[in-house]
C-alpha cells in the first residue's frame, strides 16, 4: 500500500459497501448475474464522494468506465424518485408558509 493510500484511509476509512464495490468492480466483466445485479445495487446506494474515490484510482477507473459504458441506463436515478424529492418539501413549505399567513 502507497503512502498515498495509507493517508487516504487514515483520513477517511472505506465502508464495508465501498470495498465490496472496488472488489467486484475489479473483477469485472468476469462476475456472474447474481454478482452483477449486486453491483449495481450497491453502485446506486453509494455517496458521491465514495464514488470519486473509486473513479480517482487508476486501474478501478478504466473498470467503472466499461461499467458504465455496458449500464449506465440502469445505474441512472428515476427521475420521478427525484421529482418527488424535491418537488414535495417545496410543496409542503408553501403549504406551511400559506397556513402561517392566511
Amino acid at each position: 500500500m502507497s503512502k498515498y493510500e495509507l493517508r487516504i484511509e487514515r483520513w477517511r476509512p472505506r465502508s464495508p459497501t465501498v470495498q465490496e464495490v472496488e472488489k467486484s468492480l475489479d473483477r469485472y466483466p468476469d462476475l456472474s448475474e447474481q454478482e452483477l445485479a449486486a453491483l449495481m445495487r450497491q453502485f446506486r446506494g453509494l455517496s458521491l464522494v465514495d464514488k470519486a474515490v473509486i473513479m480517482g484510482d487508476v486501474q478501478l477507473s478504466r473498470k467503472l468506465a466499461l461499467f458504465y459504458r455496458d449500464h449506465e441506463p440502469d445505474l441512472q436515478a428515476p427521475v420521478a424518485g427525484l421529482v418527488l424529492y424535491i418537488l414535495l418539501p417545496a410543496a409542503l413549505a408553501v403549504a406551511g408558509v400559506r397556513l402561517f399567513l392566511g
